[in-house]
């Protein structure tokens, strides 16, 4: 989904439109559509792991381990409040660099960490954290808690439990609604993250795009981040929720044999 991401990003750094853009896809390529994609990779893979690893080790602890019983929609949103904060912190400046190499900005990975070090310094690295941070905590706590509902509300309608294709669908409509409503700190991340020179607050910011675009600036690539956020979704919460499942169920069965052969 890299490439739709690419897009995103170069409508959110531009004032081109959507359509304006993709009018431009065969003029930037498949090398310019991939660009940005490793330390993209690299950021999803540390940010992902410790957000995933925390709230589930943290998770345990609330749910088993608490005097008291907490209701698990309580539980799932603190807990998705800390570990994103935590596993997104870790990937901003892979997040920087990808940014910047989708706005055209550099060509290679090791021009723009160069590049962003020159010119930046260290905080260039760090640059729209706090634009990233009110983007992602919303994102998976609402995330969460609207996947969490959603699922329950249809079980209720269907009278059964979900199958797992149905599962993901649903994980998939949550997380895309999730992104669009997420969508202007994406816009002002972006903008702060491609910007070189001097650092300007996330305010500033958006007084900016207000003043000279208009509220339906912030918007800006909505459309892309929906359909580049739902197949996240899918996997981030229906997906993972299955294959956890399937896991605890493997588990399961290894124990009961394991008490069988004991007992023979």
């Amino acid at each position: 989904m890299h490439p739709v991401d690419t897009i995103k990003t170069q409508v959110q750094a531009s004032t081109l439109s959507l359509f304006e853009i993709i009018s431009m896809v065969p003029q930037i390529g498949a090398r310019g559509l991939y660009k940005g994609s490793i330390p993209a990779i690299l950021g999803q893979l540390s940010g992902h792991a410790l957000r995933t690893g925390i709230f589930e080790a943290s998770k345990l602890v609330l749910l088993h381990g608490s005097p008291t019983k907490l209701p698990e929609i309580q539980v799932n949103s603190i807990l998705s409040l800390c570990s994103t904060i935590l596993g997104t912190v870790t990937r901003i400046p892979s997040e920087v660099l990808k940014q910047r190499l989708q706005a055209g900005l550099y060509d290679s990975l090791g021009e723009a960490l160069v590049g962003t070090w020159r010119q930046d310094g260290l905080g260039g690295f760090f640059r729209g954290t706090g634009a990233t941070l009110c983007r992602e905590v919303p994102f998976y706590v609402a995330g969460m808690g609207l996947y969490d509902e959603s699922k329950k509300a249809v079980q209720r309608l269907i009278q059964r439990e979900l199958e797992p294709w149905e599962a993901v669908v649903v994980g998939a409509i949550a997380g895309g609604l999730a992104g669009v409503t997420t969508t202007p700190f994406d816009v002002i991340k972006t903008r702060m993250m491609t910007t070189q020179g001097q650092s300007v607050s996330t305010a500033v910011v958006a007084l900016s795009i207000l003043r000279q675009e208009g509220p339906l600036a912030l918007y800006k690539g909505a459309v892309p981040r929906f359909f580049w956020i739902a197949p996240l979704g899918a996997i981030n919460l229906a997906g993972y929720e299955l294959a956890r499942k399937a896991l605890d169920s493997l588990s399961g069965k290894q124990m009961s044999q394991k008490k069988a052969t004991g007992s023979e």
